[in-house]
């Protein structure tokens, strides 16, 4: 998992910009390391994009796509169904939609189909997600969110824990289980947050997730791609 700002590699301690450790190595040599040592995807965040609700950095993302052969997922302010197709233009296997930009979920099932679009439940304080409605943003339980995006034809969602996320601690295990048990039939679920020891991975094995994502632990050599494929084989 790549986070990138400015062009630079990043990780964020608990989602704050003003928390964050900014890492020099370039991202396109970052993303082939991490292929070569085996990770089985690569998934990029755009967080300049995601400050102003737009796809900002989409000519580094397009190198990457274009500089390694596994699949990467975009993360980015996508705020049109346009956006979407042109971010799987550039390359990328499926194009995540934060809970912002719900309203455009359905469309792009429709027109990319379920296998191209990845929904972001991005889970504030207590398990709430904020979700766009007209003119305001309400918190919504977790799990309620999953399943409401279920009738939409979501098939795959990342759940991240802005609690968790760059602690090294653990992800929030307790939410992961709840989205499983509710939705995992219908769901394949990603966790994102606080991943930093093969036990992590192998709980959320035990749970029935379908994969995680590790950004800041690889970044530090804390746990190696290899060290995490062993853990879940």
């Amino acid at each position: 998992m790549l986070y990138i700002l400015d062009g630079k590699c990043v990780s964020l301690y608990k989602s704050s910009l003003e928390q964050k450790e900014t890492y020099n190595r370039d991202p396109i040599e970052m993303a082939r390391n991490f292929e070569d040592h085996g990770a089985g995807a690569l998934y990029l965040v755009d967080l300049n994009g995601l400050k102003d609700n737009t796809f900002r950095q989409k000519e580094i993302f397009r190198r990457i796509a274009e500089k390694v052969s596994i699949p990467v997922w975009f993360e980015t302010g996508f705020d049109t169904i346009d956006a979407i197709g042109a971010a799987l233009d550039l390359g990328c296997e499926r194009a995540v939609v934060r809970p912002v930009a719900t309203s455009l979920v359905k469309e792009a099932i429709q027109k990319f189909g379920a296998e191209k679009v990845a929904v972001l439940i991005l889970a504030k304080g207590g398990g709430m997600v904020g979700v766009e409605k007209k003119n305001y943003e309400e918190a919504v339980d977790a799990v309620d969110y999953a399943e409401s995006l279920i009738p939409l034809g979501v098939k795959t969602v990342v759940y991240r824990d802005e609690r968790s996320e760059g602690t090294l601690i653990h992800p929030n295990y307790d939410v992961a289980d709840r989205l499983y048990q509710v939705t995992g039939k219908e769901l394949k679920i990603y966790v994102s947050g606080g991943i930093s020891e093969p036990k992590h991975l192998q709980t959320l094995k035990r749970i029935g997730v379908a994969g995680a994502l590790i950004g800041k632990a690889f970044y530090e050599r804390i746990i190696t791609v290899e060290e995490a494929e062993a853990a879940v084989e």
